[in-house]
């Protein structure tokens, strides 16, 4: 039995070598001058997609220089307060287009042209595309400076490599690029799941007692523990199981230099030595990225912040990372057992084994299952249209991954609010196609009506915007979750708190709107628009002095609108 599932393991271990070989190791240098370390890697699971690239770490600090990985040319600038934040795009003449993210900014002619183009529209944000004659570059020349702009919550460079005609991202570590890692994936737990009605698991502790039964509602975790080379079940004796079960895995990779939790490209699931299922990530489709909420569990994730990997496949899920038999289900038969092996690989080709039995069981009349109840039933592959009393709500077929019992209650409204609490089922399922919910307000005045929105509540009574506008009677919204709405209004202005504007350096005001959201915003001095740059992680804007703001006393005029119309206007004076 050994024989044959380290010969299956090492076909999947060619077939994905197979699969690297086109992806030249030489041509790329690191874009960056100091030894690389992960904070992050390729398909790590991060909230709704799966990680792009490389997080490389900068020691904590910003400004290290950037350096061109090839020769080729910029095709693409993009400056934003969120996701990337200040972004290069270097398009390479093998069909290759390398990404440098949360930059502090560029090299000065870069800069320049940016700081021009910002001006020019008198907007922060830009994003302009290039032929191969605008910005041509050199490998190893400088192209920018490392920062922590954008979405990201620490420095580092987020670094990809794209297919240039598909602008897919492709795991950058099967192109040579040298990071010490000897490290195995670490294999931590379990997850058992009875996948039909009458489907069941028993797992039974080695030191005694009664077993813990996983059923078609509640699944069960079982914690892994390493004995010398491989992994097993931990206080495990036996899993008896009839029916349909699945599984999933806990498991993050690591690599010297670096504490972090990364991912691993390829997990394979064998039963009796024969392939039961395996995933391997090696391009992420950017339209197909936010399907990481089937691939995971989704509700665990929500429950205790556990990445528990899928080891089946949902019925919505299209993703093309995976093989299977029976879509990873696996059906025992009683009387017989059924040798589980788990092996996880890193980019580098370190694995790590975990072994575990299954026995086939007889039904078992003395498990008495829970019937839960529910108001319609959501087919993954259909539209919804559901309606009640004040509520309406519309989905398109491919928002769930998979068929669902939809519940649904009320419960009064907030002292502030404007309509009863709709209680939309759980929010510990995943929706991946934004749905359409319209909530008729009650006595709401004509007044308040463009301040309309709804409003979100969680079990603790905190409230935060999900947006919307009133029209024809409703507040309407696009959402992707479930939960608790009613209707509000926000008919409170922005604030802003100045931090330094007394003409050195530069100017700084914090700006924030605890409920819809700041909208946009506006600096000028002496009426003239100068670029106010914006973090909102720190919810600030500052303008750093240039040639637009000569010596002597100026006016400063800050306008801040956020997403309901409301404006705050802040006014002084300062001397430089």
């Amino acid at each position: 039995m050994r024989r044959r599932v380290l010969l299956l393991l090492g076909f999947f271990s060619l077939a994905f070598t197979s699969e690297r070989d086109p992806y030249p190791k030489d041509y790329f240098r690191s874009p960056l001058g100091i030894p690389l370390v992960m904070a992050g890697n390729f398909a790590e699971m991060r909230g709704n997609h799966f990680h792009a690239g490389l997080d490389l770490k900068t020691n904590g600090e910003e400004n290290y220089r950037i350096y061109a990985a090839a020769d080729g040319y910029v095709s693409r600038i993009k400056v934003s307060p969120y996701g990337y934040g200040h972004a290069l795009y270097v398009a390479h003449p093998n069909g290759y287009t390398t990404v440098y993210a949360h930059l502090s900014r560029f090299n000065s002619t870069l800069q320049g042209y940016v700081r021009r183009q910002q001006y020019r529209a008198e907007s922060f944000a830009l994003d302009k595309y290039f032929d191969a004659g605008t910005f041509p570059v050199k490998k190893g020349e400088v192209i920018a400076y490392s920062g922590n702009t954008g979405g990201s919550s620490a420095p580092h460079l987020h670094f990809e490599i794209r297919d240039s005609a598909t602008q897919q991202p492709i795991n950058p570590l099967l192109f040579g690029l040298e990071v010490q890692d000897t490290t195995p994936p670490r294999l931590f737990a379990v997850k058992i799941y009875a996948m039909a009605s009458g489907s069941y698991a028993a797992v039974y502790p080695r030191t005694g007692g009664a077993p813990r039964i996983a059923t078609p509602t509640q699944p069960v975790i079982v914690e892994a523990e390493q004995q010398g080379s491989r992994y097993v079940l931990s206080n495990v004796d036996r899993i008896d199981a009839h029916g349909q079960v699945a599984f999933s895995l806990r498991q993050h990779d690591y690599h010297e230099g670096s504490s972090n939790r990364l991912g691993s490209p390829s997990i394979v699931l064998t039963v009796n030595g024969a392939l039961l299922f395996s995933s391997y990530i090696e391009k992420i489709n950017f339209n197909q990225t936010r399907y990481l909420n089937a691939h995971v569990d989704y509700a665990e994730r929500r429950q205790s912040r556990g990445w528990f990997q899928r080891s089946f496949v949902l019925p919505g899920n299209p993703l093309p990372y995976y093989r299977s038999r029976g879509n990873g289900i696996l059906q025992p038969r009683a009387g017989e057992s059924y040798e589980m092996t788990y092996m996880v690989e890193d980019s580098y080709h370190n694995t790590s084994r975990l072994d575990f039995v299954v026995r086939g069981v007889h039904p078992s009349t003395s498990i008495v299952q829970e019937r839960p109840g529910y108001d319609a039933q959501f087919r993954h592959d259909r539209a919804v249209r559901f309606r009640q009393d004040g509520l309406r709500l519309d989905m398109r077929p491919g928002s769930l991954y998979e068929d669902t019992g939809f519940t649904y209650g009320t419960a009064p409204g907030p002292a502030e609010g404007y309509s009863r609490i709709h209680r939309l089922h759980d929010d510990t399922v995943p929706i991946h196609r934004s749905y359409t919910l319209a909530i008729r307000p009650e006595q709401l005045p004509t007044r308040l009506r463009p301040y309309a929105l709804l409003a979100r509540i969680d079990d603790e009574g905190n409230t935060s915007s999900a947006g919307g506008s009133f029209e024809d009677g409703w507040v309407t919204t696009r959402l992707r979750s479930f939960g608790n709405y009613f209707v509000a209004v926000d008919t409170t202005p922005p604030e802003i708190e100045p931090v330094s504007v007394s003409g050195r350096g530069s100017l700084r005001l914090r700006i924030k709107d605890d409920f819809s959201g700041v909208g946009r915003y506006r600096g000028t001095v002496d009426d003239q628009w100068v670029l106010f740059q914006y973090d909102p992680k720190r919810r600030l804007i500052w303008y750093d002095f240039d040639d637009r703001v000569g010596p002597g006393t100026h006016t400063l005029r800050v306008e801040v609108t956020d997403n309901k119309g409301n404006q705050n206007i802040y006014t002084t004076t300062f001397t430089r």
